[in-house]
């Protein structure tokens, strides 16, 4: 049972990595499609005419520090996860091989 659950959570936390991937390409298109104007605004130029793919890249750049931390924090816990899991495989096994008089 606790294996079990250890996979759905697992699986959730890699479906939720995938996501967060997704979504910084996602938003920056989303933001362009809602927002391009013809123009870009630079840090020390000010205002400059600019095609679409370059303003959904500074969309894409932007959205990425709201989705990056998320992502990392997913990633750790799914991380973690999976060590657990192979750590109590890895004893279970043990204890089944000394039960059984079997040696690793």
């Amino acid at each position: 049972m606790v294996n079990r659950t250890f996979r759905l959570i697992k699986l959730v936390f890699l479906g939720a990595s995938v996501l967060l991937c997704l979504a910084i390409p996602v938003a920056g298109l989303v933001s362009t499609a809602g927002g391009w104007e013809g123009v870009c605004y630079g840090l020390t130029d000010g205002q400059a005419a600019c095609p679409w793919w370059e303003y959904a890249l500074n969309e894409m750049f932007w959205a990425s520090f709201i989705f990056i931390p998320l992502l990392f924090m997913a990633s750790l816990v799914w991380i973690g996860i999976a060590a657990v899991q192979f750590v109590t495989a890895k004893v279970r096994s043990r204890k089944a091989a000394l039960h059984t008089g079997d040696e690793l």
